[in-house]
């Protein structure tokens, strides 16, 4: 029962484009934060942060003692005695009752994470910051933002000068490694826009951070230190974006969407000694710009993220464990937790799993998923991957997805049954018009991997204890301008004359990205 990250497999190259399934890079599955919005550093606890994790060196006192023969008077040898036991108790009585403690730049990981979700507070509890110049957040009561499908994120649309503001205490980035990753929207950059800035002379070399949007790209410089990204960000889009600083490679390195975008290598550390951290503005050449739109879920930590960590943060939309305690938990990054409506926690593939009932009031629902079917947007990429083992094979439906208002609704996998024969995994179907994906037979009471993933180009794929089986070819998706509820094992009649009944047996390890797995990062979630 405890959190499933680490057995999260990593990916180390995505395929971020739209090329046939032969020509997709082998990459492993990614490893996140933890749930309900708060990033897993290596500090302890919220209420650790800012303090020394030191490494403690202890200070025991070493003696020998070495026979001698002694000739002297009485005297001499009481006052050798007493020289001895002063010494002795003099050495005991100043020893700390603890231990001495040291430190380097990279032994103490501090970290802050602003959710703003309706507050101006770090998760961890140490950097709260203030809203600046009238800075609002995204309705509590939108359905189609923010991009995590939960919470809020900072308005930075109601004047040219909004922003957010930690003053106090110093966050202090000189001469170590740091990540900077946050959800950006934009809605104008035909200038340069602040994402990020903390200066404590802005003409000053590498004392004077600011992280931007020059040229719609991606742009970081320490002053006189910089580093210019080539992905184009276009605006009203949600973009991941992260920059590493690597203190042990001196290297610079931005990122888009988990992907690295810039790097650049022999690039001196940050200087800075002072300065308040800006989110939305950044001071550049003495002179204040801002950003124009909307910012969630920032985290900034004295850390270098790998990139399989960053293409995690940014494409694993949610993953369901199922295991106890918190058994309908998101053990992603984004905290998209479900519920399950009479169901019963069994033996699962891995740990623990949950089963559901030949009744159609046992599923699981999870609300909040931004670009799966009938989600915000259109003809954008996403993956499914879980492990079933139906007690069960007659026609029922396993996926399906609907929209916030329920007025779409759409099958993504099913069991398809005719005449006597039943069992065989069937792919997406809408309305009246199944798409015809087939799989084999699943045998019952025997655990399954069963993965479906979609790109425009390359349709929907499926995929069976990480086979390929077959795919559609370009075809466009539905989207409802609204986030997407996501049903396991309910029954709805989303395809007219296909499905009878609802899932019957159990499921595990639920993983849901918004973008297309390769077929070897679904062959290792098949193997775990």
């Amino acid at each position: 029962g405890t959190t499933k990250a680490i057995r999260l497999h990593h990916v180390e190259e995505p395929n971020n484009g739209h090329q046939p399934h032969s020509n997709m890079s082998n990459s492993t599955m990614p490893s996140s934060f933890s749930q309900q919005k708060n990033y897993n550093t290596t500090v302890g606890a919220p209420s650790d942060v800012g303090k020394s994790s030191l490494n403690e060196i202890g200070t025991t006192s070493k003696w020998s003692m070495r026979k001698k023969v002694l000739v002297g008077s009485t005297v001499a040898l009481s006052i050798a005695a007493v020289i001895t036991i002063t010494v002795v108790l003099s050495i005991l009585l100043t020893k700390p009752t603890g231990s001495t403690s040291t430190t380097t730049a990279s032994s103490v990981v501090v970290s802050a994470y602003w959710t703003f979700d309706g507050t101006t507070a770090d998760s961890y509890g140490v950097y709260g910051g203030q809203l600046v110049n009238g800075t609002l957040y995204t309705s509590a009561s939108a359905t189609n933002m923010p991009y995590v499908g939960i919470g809020q994120a900072l308005d930075l649309t109601q004047t040219p000068l909004n922003s957010f503001l930690v003053a106090s205490p110093f966050f202090s980035l000189n001469d170590t490694s740091f990540t900077i990753e946050a959800w950006i929207y934009l809605k104008a950059s035909s200038s340069d826009r602040g994402i990020f800035g903390q200066c404590s002379c802005s003409s000053c070399a590498d004392q004077c951070l600011y992280l931007i949007i020059r040229n719609n790209r991606l742009y970081v410089d320490f002053t006189s230190n910089y580093l210019s990204g080539s992905t184009i960000l276009y605006n009203s889009t949600w973009y991941h974006i992260a920059f590493v600083y690597n203190y042990g490679t001196q290297q610079q390195i931005l990122y888009v969407n988990g992907v690295q975008d810039a790097i650049k290598s022999n690039a001196q550390p940050y200087q800075g000694q002072s300065g308040n951290i800006t989110i939305g503005s950044s001071t550049v050449s003495s002179t204040q710009i801002y950003f124009s739109g909307y910012i969630d879920n920032l985290l900034l930590t004295t850390q270098a993220k790998s990139s399989t960590d960053l293409l995690s943060d940014a494409s694993l939309a949610a993953y369901y464990s199922f295991d106890s305690p918190s058994s309908n938990a998101d053990s992603g990054p984004n905290g998209i937790d479900g519920s399950a409506i009479n169901t019963l926690s069994v033996t699962g593939r891995v740990n623990q799993g949950i089963y559901f009932y030949p009744s159609i009031t046992s599923y699981f629902h999870a609300y909040g998923f931004y670009q799966i079917p009938d989600g915000v947007i259109t003809n954008k990429q996403f993956s499914f991957a879980l492990w079933i083992n139906p007690s069960s094979t007659s026609s029922s439906t396993i996926i399906q997805t609907f929209s916030t208002t329920y007025g779409l609704c759409k099958t993504l996998l099913g069991f398809y049954s005719y005449g006597t024969s039943g069992g065989q995994i069937f792919a997406v179907c809408n309305g009246a018009s199944p798409l015809g994906l087939t799989g084999p037979f699943i045998t019952q009471n025997t655990w399954t991997h069963v993965s479906l993933t979609y790109s425009l180009s390359n349709g929907y794929t499926l995929y069976v204890n990480g086979v390929l089986f077959g795919s559609t070819g370009y075809v466009a998706s539905v989207s409802s301008g609204t986030l997407a509820h996501l049903f396991i094992g309910y029954y709805s009649a989303c395809c007219l004359g296909t499905f009878s009944y609802n899932y019957q047996g159990s499921i595990d390890e639920l993983y849901v990205y918004n973008r297309e797995l390769s077929q070897s990062e679904v062959a290792k979630l098949a193997n775990p």
